[in-house]
């Protein structure tokens, strides 16, 4: 789709830079949780997974059962290229992910699972008796909910690196209102990006860790952020956010063999 044909919203005070704005813009499904439990193949966030008979549920390095936080079904969310079309994405944490003084992506450990064909499978499980003891306690997100995923785009997010790639640094504090608010200002209440979401550009309550380093701007795609949210029962430690990039053209190959996991907390 040409750059001109993005639906995008654009505020009043900055629609004299509609051109950047809209070149920047990427795809995004924007995440609705709703409170009621969701099938087992639907896209969720927390409750049980789809898994075949000829699956195991990921266990940590100390053999324990990880916590299924999300599950995406792509036939659900109809994003175009690079994501697939079809197929189920699972996300799992361990315990120690959660706990405060583990609140750095380095120390977490997570899976992510694809399984490409659901519609190939007609056993999968239904007994999850042996999670009756895994404490959900402390769990980031205290409840199934069910996704009602949102196709749009966005323009670039007001914290992404490559904001600087369409707005010159020397912009930005730059008053373009007649209260003499800065651009800086009006983009942040604009583009802030804090919402559940696969795509698009992320949400940073500090930096974006990517910006100075070739090797991390290497995961250049948003493969799903989930944020605090007190209304949705979902706290990640002291209203953070959790997020999973993915290089664009592994995920284009389906390959999801490389994901970075970052966690970031006020």
């Amino acid at each position: 789709m040409a750059h001109l044909d993005k639906n995008i919203f654009i505020p009043k005070e900055l629609i004299n830079f509609y051109t950047s704005l809209s070149h920047s813009a990427e795809q995004v499904a924007i995440l609705k949780p709703v409170m009621e439990p969701a099938f087992l193949h639907e896209s969720k966030f927390a409750g049980l997974p789809f898994l075949t008979h000829e699956m195991e549920h990921p266990k940590d390095r100390q053999n324990r059962y990880m916590l299924f936080l999300a599950q995406l079904n792509f036939s659900e969310i109809q994003l175009g290229h690079p994501f697939p079309k079809e197929g189920i994405l699972q996300f799992y944490i361990t315990q120690q992910c959660y706990e405060k003084v583990k609140s750095h992506s380095e120390y977490c450990h997570f899976k992510v699972q694809y399984i490409p064909h659901i519609a190939h499978y007609n056993q999968f499980i239904h007994d999850f008796t042996y999670l009756e003891d895994v404490d959900l306690n402390n769990f980031p997100i205290q409840q199934e909910m069910k996704l009602l995923p949102t196709k749009q785009f966005e323009p670039v997010s007001a914290m992404d690196y490559r904001l600087h790639n369409y707005f010159k640094p020397e912009m930005m504090n730059t008053s373009i209102t007649l209260d003499e608010r800065s651009f800086q200002d009006v983009y942040l209440e604009s583009y802030l990006a804090a919402e559940h979401k696969i795509g698009g550009y992320p949400y940073f309550i500090h930096q974006d860790f990517r910006k100075g380093s070739m090797y991390l701007q290497h995961y250049d795609t948003l493969l799903l952020q989930i944020v605090s949210n007190d209304e949705q029962n979902i706290m990640w430690g002291d209203s953070g956010i959790i997020s999973f990039f993915i290089n664009s053209e592994k995920l284009a190959q389906c390959d999801f063999s490389d994901i970075y996991f970052h966690v970031e907390e006020y």
